[in-house]
């Protein structure tokens, strides 16, 4: 392993199909949702007192070898050129990912308009029937489930945090992303893979689109909603208009709210 980049976009987005194109490249190595952020957080956090071993201040200090110790230990055994480190946190720590590499942030995210991603929420939920964990949440506050109900608990708890997390990021450092819409990662995987490639200076590739498995399955019961993260065998578009899902003024309300801050300006 020669380097990092960084899988940090919107939930819902594709960004487990985009891993699953991009690991058959032969210098990509996309990695499943990780730990590894949190667990240096947590390093970078620990205090003891005025010990020159923790002084996080001090970029010579021995808790940053720690530190990076924990990213590059954890790839150690890959032998592709490129680990794409996959966690939506990364989208606001530029600062930390330049003190860790000494390189300039790579920073993959994939994005969707959020209407969509409310939808495709609800759909994943449906899937999951009595399993599903935004329907507890919604029967543990006695509210109904209908599409504005379960619109507002997507968003307040599956979907605010990554999106102010990209927000905050993408304000601040703007050369640091490379945005990848989901329409074009299911309808144009080509463009999109190159795209990724001249970004990341690898060699082009063109991804094959059928027979897929995903090579970093995830434990989806964690998440209490049943394939989150599963991935089609044909790449393609199935899901219906948000409209349909959300009814018409459910998905005014959302649409007129224009969340969407990557497309301003």
């Amino acid at each position: 392993m020669d380097r990092f980049a960084f899988l940090a976009g919107l939930p819902r987005t594709g960004s487990t199909v985009l891993g699953t194109l991009l690991s058959q490249h032969p210098d990509l190595h996309p990695t499943a949702t990780s730990v590894v952020l949190d667990q240096i957080k947590y390093i970078k956090k620990f205090s003891l007192g005025e010990s020159p071993y923790y002084n996080v201040k001090d970029p010579s200090s021995p808790v940053w070898r720690i530190m990076r110790g924990m990213l590059y230990g954890a790839y150690d055994v890959v032998d592709k050129k490129v680990v794409i480190e996959k966690d939506r946190g990364w989208a606001n720590e530029v600062a930390l990912i330049r003190k860790l590499t000494g390189c300039e942030p790579h920073i993959l995210s994939p994005v969707r308009p959020i209407p969509e991603i409310i939808s495709s929420f609800i759909l994943i939920s449906q899937k999951s029937g009595n399993q599903s964990k935004i329907e507890n949440e919604l029967r543990l506050t006695g509210r109904d489930s209908n599409p504005w109900t379960l619109s507002r608990v997507i968003w307040e708890k599956y979907v605010y945090s990554s999106w102010r997390t990209l927000k905050t990021g993408y304000e601040t450092n703007p050369e640091c992303f490379l945005l990848l819409d989901y329409e074009d990662i299911v309808s144009k995987p080509g463009e999109v893979v190159n795209r990724v490639c001249t970004y990341l200076d690898v060699e082009s590739w063109a991804p094959t689109t059928t027979d897929l498995v995903n090579p970093n399955p995830e434990n989806d019961a964690v998440y209490g909603l049943k394939g989150l993260h599963d991935v089609k065998p044909v790449l393609e578009k199935t899901s219906p208009p948000a409209w349909e899902i959300l009814g018409d003024e459910c998905y005014e309300l959302w649409h007129s709210r224009k969340l969407e801050f990557w497309e301003c300006g």
